[in-house]
């Protein structure tokens, strides 16, 4: 990837599991992640991104007891950049749209971030109890997200499911599903993965026609 489109695959995962914080002298981005599945995201390939793209080296903390990891970002510069690029600070359910520059080819690239940290990636079992059918889903509270996702995988010819309901916490979540092999084929083909916590199943299941944990 090229820097311009490395910026919107790190964009896509910043608004699915970073947030930005300005509070008087404190200028930081925090990535939050699930330290028994995103481990190998966080500690390798997420702080290359981060040094790639703004040259500053992220800290790294894990809180065992509540199976977080995170990374932290402190600077005053790359808070500022990322304003400018279009993403708020504080809660992201204040976003307003996704920001202008994500277009054309870019879009991809912005939606595998997102994906890296927010979609799931499951196997449904047949009636022999054999997880063969591959999901691909998202969830999330936030309608841009939710509709800048749907119609961009359907320009790009995805069948998908999209649905809106309330959730326990009364807020409104948005879910969007993809079925079967044909789908998996054409996502890995036009959008891709890079988190292993999807890639070490996706293999698994590529390699023995259908998702078993004690082989991945």
């Amino acid at each position: 990837m090229d820097r311009t489109q490395l910026l919107a695959y790190e964009t896509g995962y910043h608004l699915g599991d970073g947030h930005l914080q300005i509070h008087n002298r404190v200028h930081r981005v925090t990535y939050c992640g699930d330290s028994r599945k995103d481990t190998a995201f966080c500690e390798r390939i997420l702080p290359k991104i981060i040094w790639q793209l703004y040259k500053v080296r992220p800290r790294i903390y894990k809180r065992k007891h509540e199976n977080t990891i995170l990374v932290v970002v402190n600077s005053k510069k790359v808070v500022e950049e990322k304003i400018r690029l279009g993403l708020p600070a504080g809660n992201k359910l204040k976003l307003q749209a996704v920001p202008v520059w994500i277009s054309n080819e870019l879009v991809p690239h912005f939606i595998c971030g997102l994906a890296d940290a927010d979609f799931s990636v499951t196997f449904k079992k047949n009636r022999k109890g054999i997880a063969c059918e591959p999901r691909i889903e998202y969830f999330t509270n936030n309608k841009v997200l939710a509709e800048f996702v749907r119609n961009n995988l359907q320009k790009l010819g995805f069948r998908l499911a999209f649905e809106d309901t309330f959730s326990h916490n009364k807020y409104k979540e948005y879910r969007i599903r993809m079925y079967g092999k044909a789908m998996l084929n054409k996502w890995m083909e036009l959008i891709g993965f890079q988190n292993p916590k999807h890639l070490r199943k996706i293999k698994t299941f590529q390699k023995l026609g259908y998702y078993t944990r004690s082989f991945s």
